[in-house]
């Protein structure tokens, strides 16, 4: 908004400074003029665009008729009266407007807008009246003044041309209009264009021109004539008189009726064949054949999802196409973009196709199309292990409720011993022992019945509730001990790119991407990946993925569909043999790389939206995949094997049982041990102390 106001105040700036006194008031003819700009700028140019307008430069050697103009000369620029009429009209409407002349001899406004980012969209050409009335000479004067145009950074072929020829003698105006229209689409891609010419019945002196003939009939009066043409319909390409504007004063005898800008591109799209570049890009993109037609054209043929996408467009639209040689595979995937690219650019073909991300390095060389595809680079990394299971057993319960766990047992053995003490001569005898306390407790834990039940009523208290404990503990380690054994689950995979840094792993990485990979050089992660990695070309793509299956200690950054082409054709049974890390290293939105200004951006776009919005896209792209399940590598054999998702259950699996069994009996066995060497040792003290009494 800075820049517009800037404009408008440095403009009417120059236009107050011209001298008053040589200004003149507008003639007929220079005010219908500006009238049926006005008219045009009201009611067809874009709103909120600015308007460009130009003006030859009157030091040209050729413009030497002002007799012949409908315009007259002035010292200072060239139609400098109905110059200033015109841009202090369109300001007053709210137009931000700038004008330049040929040879960038320009007004002062034009540096200003030189830095704007936004295209013009609408354009007011005037071109002089030449020495020379041939075709040519007309069609090459407008060819110098759009030439400039295309100079500007705002430059926009698919604006709205109005081009103003101010030669009053002109004749076969059908021929110069289709010449114009022909000139200008064939070079600069401009093809919604309306041109002006006068049409002057009158044959006197320059002086008594402009003045009206009077008459009643409007037969009399002189005209505007208004030309257009269609070019991409089935017979608009001949010159199309639309309207005339009568040169009058009075606003009722102005056109009203006709659209002066109709629709240049129709649904059904007549124009010569295109020429589209692939990039073969196997396996989404690859050749199939050639053939030649009988012009001698040869004509390649190519399968993949893209080329379904375009096939589609092509019959939608009625667009003849050909598809051309794609460069040669021994080059790398960046070098056969960047030349596709540069043949774009260069006008050698006019469509580029085939897994090409829309990259702003390429703004200044072709346009592209709304993306109709996402995919990326993601760092794939080994999928997590299963937990061993009699690992994941022995975890069941952490050491401290183990401890717990024991503690209990002690404290309600000791309690009960304590408490039959207690109750001596009312408990069973076998309670009044610590030890067999012990093993009581020790039975209930493990499911067996004890030698003899409670009698008293608080022991039996005491007992129940150890018997409800164990039976809730025993319950609990049998239920995760089974769980654990169909499933123990997975040890935790690296999930973020930090993580991936932070475990070691080995990285592996196409080195020829560095700087587009890694664009600012100043980031540390950038710098440690690096510093890590090794070189994983594109030809050795398999073996670097294959190594992240197999040896699990690997990682590899790789396109999503080489990726997935890979797992299909190698390994079509497993599920997920590859893992990656849960966000993209970096996101590619696909396009179709056009040649600048070409007129058929937008239909395609329009066809895009459709196929995108209702999933057209991203069935075919489904159905392609799939297809590669078909395509089962040499490899499969050796790696197409799928870890088993049950196991037998034998006494391996209980190994931690009987572990638990043989501690409980060796224990056993030493108690057993220690009570008779007890027995025997007591045996021996109670003869000895029975002798010594004796």
């Amino acid at each position: 908004m800075i820049i517009i106001h800037r404009t408008i105040t440095v403009f009417a700036v120059v236009i107050l400074s011209q001298d008053l006194s040589s200004f003149d008031l507008l003639n007929l003819g220079e005010r219908s003029l500006v009238e049926l700009l006005e008219h045009i700028a009201r009611n067809y140019f874009i709103l909120g665009r600015s308007i460009l307008v130009c003006y030859p430069d009157k030091s040209l050697e050729y413009i030497q008729s002002p007799l012949k103009s409908l315009l007259p000369k002035s010292e200072q620029i060239y139609y400098i009266d109905v110059a200033k009429e015109t841009l202090m009209t369109l300001n007053e409407l709210g137009w931000t407007t700038q004008t330049t002349e040929t040879f960038r001899k320009t007004f002062p406004l034009h540096s200003d807008f030189e830095i704007d980012s936004d295209k013009h969209y609408n354009y007011i050409v005037f071109v002089s009246a030449l020495e020379e009335e041939d075709i040519e000479t007309i069609v090459d004067s407008v060819d110098n003044m759009v030439d400039d145009t295309v100079q500007l950074f705002a430059y926009n072929a698919r604006g709205r041309w109005v081009i103003v020829i101010v030669d009053q003698q002109v004749k076969s105006r059908s021929e110069i209009v289709m010449g114009i229209s022909r000139k200008i689409y064939k070079d600069y891609y401009i093809y919604d264009s309306l041109i002006i010419i006068p049409h002057i019945k009158s044959n006197i002196d320059n002086d008594d021109y402009y003045e009206y003939i009077k008459g009643e009939d409007n037969e009399t009066k002189d005209t505007f004539l208004l030309y257009t043409w269609l070019p991409f319909h089935t017979d608009g390409q001949r010159s199309i008189l639309l309207d005339d504007w009568a040169l009058g004063t009075e606003s009722s005898s102005k056109i009203q009726r006709t659209n002066l800008f109709p629709k240049k591109i129709p649904p059904k799209i007549n124009t010569t064949q295109l020429e589209l570049t692939p990039v073969q890009n196997y396996p989404i993109l690859i050749k199939t054949g050639n053939y030649t037609d009988d012009k001698g054209l040869i004509h390649y043929e190519y399968d993949g999802p893209e080329i379904r996408v375009m096939e589609i467009i092509a019959k939608n639209l009625n667009l003849p196409i050909r598809y051309v040689e794609s460069p040669s595979e021994e080059y790398t995937y960046i070098s056969r973009i960047t030349d596709v690219i540069y043949f774009i650019s260069l006008r050698g073909s006019d469509i580029g196709i085939g897994s090409l991300p829309i990259h702003s390095g390429a703004i200044g060389f072709a346009e592209f199309t709304d993306p109709y595809y996402i995919t990326g680079d993601t760092w794939y990394v080994p999928c997590p292990k299963p937990y061993p299971r009699l690992k994941k057993i022995s975890e069941t319960f952490p050491l401290s409720v183990w401890l717990l766990f024991a503690v209990v047992v002690v404290l309600t053995s000791l309690v009960t011993w304590c408490r039959s003490k207690w109750n001596k001569g009312l408990e069973v005898a076998n309670y009044y022992s610590g030890v067999m306390c012990f093993y009581c407790m020790w039975a209930v834990i493990l499911g067996v019945s004890v030698p003899n039940m409670p009698r008293t009523s608080s022991v039996r208290w005491l007992f129940l509730l150890f018997v409800w404990y164990a039976f809730i503990m025993n319950m609990l380690f049998q239920t995760f001990f089974t769980s654990y054994l169909v499933d123990p689950g997975i040890i935790d995979q690296v999930h973020t790119i930090d993580g991936l840094l932070e475990s070691g792993i080995q990285m592996g990485y196409y080195k020829g991407a560095d700087a587009y990979y890694f664009a600012d050089e100043s980031d540390p992660i950038s710098k440690i990946i690096k510093s890590r990695s090794e070189d994983c070309s594109d030809k050795n793509y398999k073996k670097c993925l294959l190594k992240v299956i197999v040896d699990k200690n690997y990682s590899s950054l790789r396109s999503e569909l080489y990726a997935d082409h890979f797992v299909k054709t190698t390994m079509p049974s497993r599920k997920k043999p590859l893992c990656s890390l849960d966000n993209r290293f970096i996101s590619y939105y696909i396009g179709l790389y056009i040649k600048k200004n070409l007129p058929f951006l937008e239909p395609i776009n329009t066809c895009l939206s459709y196929l995108t919005a209702g999933g057209i896209v991203e069935k075919i792209f489904s159905e392609f995949k799939y297809s590669w399940k078909y395509q089962v590598s040499p490899d499969a054999e050796l790696y197409d094997h799928e870890e088993d998702e049950y196991f037998v259950f034998n006494v391996s699996h209980l190994i931690i049982g009987f572990y638990i069994l043989a501690s409980g009996f060796t224990v056993s066995f030493i108690a057993f041990i220690c009570e008779i060497i007890h027995k025997f040792l007591y045996s021996k003290v109670l003869k000895i102390l029975h002798k010594t009494h004796s």
